[in-house]
């Protein structure tokens, strides 16, 4: 307690100073009830009192002032004559002339350290029970995750070996416990690590043996790989050494950049042909492009992967053939031109002509158009299969069909054709000229190989995103055995020489038109039951 009441005299020296108020003011306006205050000086005269009748008059224990004067600061308990009883009588020096003193009576004190306690009591004691719920409750959220912790020790333990989950097992400590799962955890990590290392060393040797070209790419277009035949041929003039190119750095060409982007968006594989490419390296390159998706575990697109097939000799020979085909049709063309001429000019003047060489000279005629239509159909389908870029737009297929149907009546004017139409799809994006001439076959190979009384039917409707136009005949029919080959090369229902009455390209010229524009067609037939033609065409 005497520690308090020296801090208690320092305080109030302390404040009469910086509030600059003389002893003797403070002292004359105390009116302490529990304690008397004196102003002293060195001879122990009393200069001011708490109790007025003492002013003025000298003190008879002299060891205040001097235990004061001499370390500062003096206490002592003895017997108050003030407040009749012992009493703590503490003095402090003020100035070199001049020592507060303070008397408190004991049994104050105690009283004092009574309302100390009860306040220690009320204050801290509910105060330590709420810091102790809070420490229980800061502790519990300090060890959860050690529980978890454990949680995962103890389902980690199923996969290490049988030793080591013995040795887990009779460690009671925890600590111990997960040092040691997650020691066997490091060395799993270490062995997977160095096991995806050696599968990444073998996918890269088989990405390197492949002689395609490969690129794959994440749904940010970041690339994140490629085989040195695609940096040979797409990347020789551009260095990338510490990050990875996006796509659109190694490649610029828009098409190719929107069939990733598709990908990556739909996650359908997506197909290109005969894409052109220029480099200062290869002057002229053509390639055919895959792209399919890469996805994660989870099933969700994590990226694209893109194959480049090079088909730059295949292009070439394709072009020589075409060359080929269209030089030889043309130098063949030209003499068969003159031999139908000369036939003609002969038939022309048939009364000329001995009767027996008349049936030799419709030989010669017959078979020298049909060599001319042969010629033709070769060099339309050669040019066909080489086309690349078809001129794509809106089709009238209403107006198309009628038009048709009108040319076909008038290539058959000794026969009675009826075509009847259910035109439900009126429209349809293609090439005006090819489309034609499918319909044109289709619908005069029907007039072509039925009776006198021809009956076609044209449909066309719309299922699915896909368009439809079906040609139906009541003809002879197909037999079974025949209906998978009728779109093969130089193929005939009827090989007869004789009675045959086309080219057997016809239809195959039909199936590569319907493939150039992505999509289908098939036939159904019963012998003796007619045939039916039907086109499936992509509508988007």
């Amino acid at each position: 307690m005497t520690i308090q009441v020296e801090e208690s005299l320092r305080t109030t020296q302390e404040t009469l100073q910086k509030a600059n108020i003389t002893l003797t003011e403070w002292c004359q306006n105390l009116h302490p009830r529990e304690a008397r205050y004196s102003i002293i000086n060195k001879e122990g005269k009393i200069l001011c009192d708490t109790d007025t009748d003492k002013v003025g008059k000298k003190i008879n224990d002299m060891s205040e002032v001097e235990g004061s004067f001499e370390n500062g600061f003096f206490s002592q308990v003895r017997h108050s004559d003030f407040f009749k009883t012992q009493s703590l009588f503490a003095s402090l020096k003020f100035s070199d002339d001049a020592i507060i003193r303070k008397i408190i009576p004991i049994s104050s004190l105690k009283d004092d350290m009574n309302r100390f306690d009860r306040v220690i009591f009320l204050r801290i004691v509910p105060f330590a029970f709420l810091s102790y719920i809070v420490f229980l409750i800061l502790f519990y959220q300090a060890t959860k995750p050690l529980g978890g912790i454990l949680n995962k020790v103890e389902q980690f333990k199923i996969d290490i070996p049988f030793n080591k989950n013995l040795q887990l097992l009779y460690k009671k400590d925890e600590w111990s416990r997960i040092n040691e799962a997650l020691n066997e955890a490091d060395h799993q990590l270490k062995t997977q690590i160095t096991n995806v290392r050696n599968e990444n060393e073998k996918i890269a040797a088989i990405l390197e043996s492949i002689y395609d070209d490969i690129i794959a790419i994440d749904p940010y277009e970041t690339v994140l790989f490629y085989n040195s035949n695609f940096k040979r041929n797409f990347m020789r003039e551009k260095s990338y050494k510490d990050i990875m190119p996006k796509l659109w750095h190694t490649l610029s060409d828009e098409p190719v950049l929107e069939a990733f982007r598709s990908v990556l968006k739909n996650g359908e594989t997506v197909s290109l042909k005969g894409l052109k490419f220029l480099s200062s390296q290869n002057p002229e390159r053509y390639f055919d492009l895959t792209i399919t998706s890469l996805k994660n575990a989870e099933g969700k697109i994590s990226g694209a992967l893109g194959v480049f097939y090079d088909v730059t000799e295949f292009k070439l020979t394709e072009q020589m053939r075409v060359d080929f085909v269209a030089n030889v049709s043309h130098e063949i063309r030209t003499p068969l031109t003159s031999i139908k001429g000369y036939s003609q000019l002969l038939e022309a003047q048939k009364s000329k002509v001995d009767p027996e060489l008349h049936v030799f000279l419709q030989k010669i005629i017959t078979n020298t158009e049909r060599m001319i239509a042969l010629f033709n159909d070769l060099l339309n389908l050669s040019v066909i299969e080489s086309k690349n870029i078809m001129k794509f737009e809106e089709l009238d297929l209403k107006e198309l069909i009628h038009t048709i149907a009108s040319n076909i009546r008038t290539n058959y004017p000794s026969k009675k054709v009826n075509i009847s139409k259910d035109i439900q799809l009126t429209t349809i994006k293609g090439d005006a000229r090819l489309m034609e001439q499918v319909l044109s076959n289709l619908i005069d190979n029907a007039c072509k190989y039925s009776g006198e009384h021809i009956a076609i039917k044209i449909e066309t409707f719309a299922k699915n995103d896909k368009g439809y136009i079906a040609v139906e005949d009541d003809g002879p029919g197909i037999p079974k055995e025949h209906i998978q080959r009728i779109f093969e090369r130089f193929y005939r229902v009827d090989s007869s020489r004789e009675t045959s009455r086309g080219t057997g390209l016809g239809l195959s010229i039909v199936k590569h038109i319907i493939s150039k524009h992505g999509g289908r067609i098939w036939a159904e037939s019963v012998e003796n039951g007619g045939t039916k033609f039907i086109i499936e065409l992509p509508l988007t």
